[in-house]
């Protein structure tokens, strides 16, 4: 009979859904945007007054064809429509800034600070808020950074941060700052359990920025300022339990970096613009990273390297991984940076389009080294060749490898757009060299327009800001 009785109740269509609990019903809809959730009620009598529950809100007027007014109308509606005062998440933003070609006035600025002022509070836990309305200060957002329960914390857009009064976050893990503007160190310093740090700065900078913390293991800085724009005179990283590592200065001119060593880094990634400032300093950088397992070197910090006078890597005695971009190949810091590093087991090089660019191709520099790194005979296992042009310089490179590393067991070969009788060129050059390992596999593979339009487009566009 009970199994009569479910088919029955299949057959005539009955809503699985709505037979769970109003609690799972509500973490359901926490996942959509609040318009979504909110338009849920005319599902059924069960369902229309369920969203007024819900502790988690999304409000993203880019996704909605409203006007400026009505938006504001939406927000404040739901808001006061809550069974439950005390707000979990709030994601709000606000980006389009103008309506009908007019300035948004004072009345939507004070909106936003009512929205937010109304979550902040005890259940309060994670916040987003991007803003293209104009520049806003602390006034707006009054309560934020005191708010004892916060744990992540996403501000972008005209935020001004460098007149806060107060910060004091205590459980805050996770912070993102997309801002034209910096943060000073007391910001960092109110967040004692801080771990995630996400910079990205497109505007203006304090002439000196500041990372102090012991409690941070994950650091992103990324900055896309103009060159017009001030010279940084010092950027300070204190951060001993730092796992992670990212730094891009793409337009910036630092003239000091004072750093602490990272006993326990994992992973970094550098892309920092060749300027005569930075390669005086990038070296002293490179030498606290000597314990970290993945290493991602890109164009710019390859350039650095190579303009170095008399430089000196550090033994790189964990690393694992390497990854190192070329605007032009260059074999010699390669071979410099693989004798520092007798564990590693991949080898990652990317040729990207900025030779395109220049007038001349550029000298084979090869000079057959006096020995063979330790890596290459012990443990490089993988060996990752991206935009392969088949230059002379690339071709000794790549013999050289093939024959002394005795256990590599994957070649990879990413040849530059061409065709499959280039591919089939490449592939019957190498299958004559001498190989050290009995079991290497080679793949040789044409980029597809796709990948290498990606490519290129990324390099025009970092090229435009240093020209």
């Amino acid at each position: 009979m009970a199994e009569t009785s479910t088919a029955s109740k299949r057959s005539m269509g009955t809503d699985i859904i709505s037979s769970l609990p109003n609690s799972l019903l509500c973490h359901i809809l926490s996942f959509l945007p609040t318009l979504y959730a909110v338009r849920t009620s005319i599902l059924s009598r069960q369902w229309r007054h369920l969203w007024k529950d819900l502790q988690v809100f999304d409000f993203d007027d880019t996704e909605l064809n409203w006007s400026n007014e009505r938006f504001a109308l939406f927000i404040d509606a739901v808001l006061s429509q809550l069974r439950f005062p005390h707000i979990r998440n709030l994601s709000l933003s606000c980006q389009r800034g103008l309506d009908n070609n007019k300035v948004i006035d004072n009345a939507i600025d004070n909106a936003i600070g009512r929205w937010i002022r109304a979550a902040v509070g005890p259940c309060l836990q994670e916040m987003i808020l991007y803003s293209s309305y104009g520049e806003f200060y602390p006034d707006y957002f009054d309560g934020i950074f005191t708010c004892a329960s916060l744990v992540s914390l996403t501000l972008g857009g005209n935020l001004v941060l460098d007149v806060i009064p107060w910060v004091y976050l205590p459980l805050l893990k996770d912070l993102t700052l997309l801002l034209g503007v910096s943060v000073e160190h007391d910001f960092i310093s109110g967040c004692p359990a801080l771990e995630n740090l996400y910079i990205d700065y497109y505007g203006s900078l304090y002439p000196e920025i500041h990372f102090l913390s012991t409690s941070l293991k994950r650091l992103s800085l990324f900055e896309v300022r103009e060159f017009d724009d001030p010279i940084i005179s010092e950027i300070q990283i204190d951060t001993p339990n730092l796992e992670y590592l990212r730094i891009f200065l793409a337009g910036s001119c630092v003239t000091s970096l004072v750093i602490s060593d990272f006993p326990k880094i994992m992973e970094a990634c550098l892309e920092i613009a060749p300027l005569d400032e930075h390669v005086a300093w990038l070296p002293k950088l490179i030498q606290a990273l000597s314990k970290t397992k993945i290493l991602d070197f890109g164009w710019w910090t390859t350039e650095c390297l190579v303009e170095a006078p008399n430089l000196h890597l550090p033994e790189f005695s964990c690393l694992h991984e390497l990854s190192i971009c070329y605007s032009n190949f260059n074999s010699g810091v390669l071979i410099k940076l693989l004798c520092c590093c007798p564990k590693l087991q991949l080898l990652g090089i990317d040729i990207n389009g900025v030779q395109y660019f220049r007038d001349q191709t550029p000298q084979s520099s090869w000079t057959q080294p006096a020995s063979v790194p330790s890596c290459v005979m012990s443990h490089l296992n993988i060996f990752e060749f991206r935009s392969y042009s088949d230059s002379s310089e690339e071709r000794e490179f790549l013999a050289y490898i093939l024959q002394n590393a005795l256990v590599l067991k994957r070649l990879i070969i990413y040849a530059k757009i061409g065709s499959f009788e280039k591919e089939e060129h490449i592939l019957s050059e190498i299958s004559v060299l001498p190989r050290g390992s009995s079991i290497c596999q080679v793949e040789a593979r044409i980029l597809t327009r796709y990948e290498f339009s990606s490519a290129l487009w990324l390099t025009i566009s970092m090229l435009c800001r240093v020209i």
